[in-house]
């Protein structure tokens, strides 16, 4: 296997409980792959024949409306599974969704027969992509609430907080557009909530910006 590999494999926090014949027989069969920003991984229907740990930069899974609406199910980062890629490589079923590259990715990628033969034979393979999907199901668990119960506006006041949370700071450099996918709404809606917050002096707009003034009104739009 190529020593890049090998150095990437090392640089992913791996459970300690892996057996040592499974992690030998990952370094000998990791391939190092390089996605530029902007690539479209897989689309709706895609087969799966590759089991892809994300080392470095973010894949961002939406699902797309007919009408070409779009709502981010999750985000993969480094050290991360694509949970669909998990199901579908499992399952043999097609993807319902889009996996979509947001910042370029440096992955180690393993062909769907080693997975599958690793996922029978070794238990701690289980524990780990397990692991991976049950926290991914409860935060879409989380996402469907939010969508089915909250309202539009307490959404967006709390995205807005989480994102200054998220080291983004008091100044955000988002387009209305972004935060539209990621709600799983339109540009149009956002833009008219974003404007209400700013004549309420929450927020201040700017060309692909969003300054945040008062976090303590925000907070309570956001309950």
């Amino acid at each position: 296997m190529p020593h890049d590999g090998q150095d990437m494999l090392a640089g992913i926090r791996l459970p300690a409980s892996l057996e040592p014949g499974l992690r030998q027989e990952l370094e000998a069969a990791a391939r190092t792959v390089q996605v530029p920003a902007g690539t479209v991984v897989f689309h709706p229907g895609d087969e799966m024949e590759t089991f892809l740990v994300v080392g470095e930069g973010s894949l961002r899974v939406y699902k797309a409306s007919s009408e070409g609406r779009e709502i981010t199910l999750y985000y993969v980062g480094g050290g991360e599974c694509c949970t669909l890629n998990i199901l579908c490589l499992l399952t043999g079923r097609p993807s319902p969704a889009t996996a979509f590259v947001e910042s370029d990715v440096t992955a180690l990628a393993f062909p769907r027969d080693r997975f599958l033969d690793w996922f029978a034979r070794f238990g701690s393979m289980r524990d780990l992509v397990l692991g991976q999907m049950a926290d991914r199901v409860h935060c879409m668990m989380a996402l469907v609430e939010e969508v089915a119960f909250q309202r539009l506006d307490r959404r967006l006041a709390a995205y807005l907080l989480a994102a200054t949370d998220q080291g983004g700071g008091d100044d955000l450099a988002l387009t209305h557009e972004f935060i539209a996918k990621d709600l799983g709404s339109v540009r149009e809606v956002v833009s008219r909530l974003l404007k209400t917050f700013e004549s309420g002096g929450l927020v201040t707009l700017g060309r692909g910006r969003i300054a945040i003034r008062d976090r303590g009104g925000l907070e309570r739009a956001g309950i």
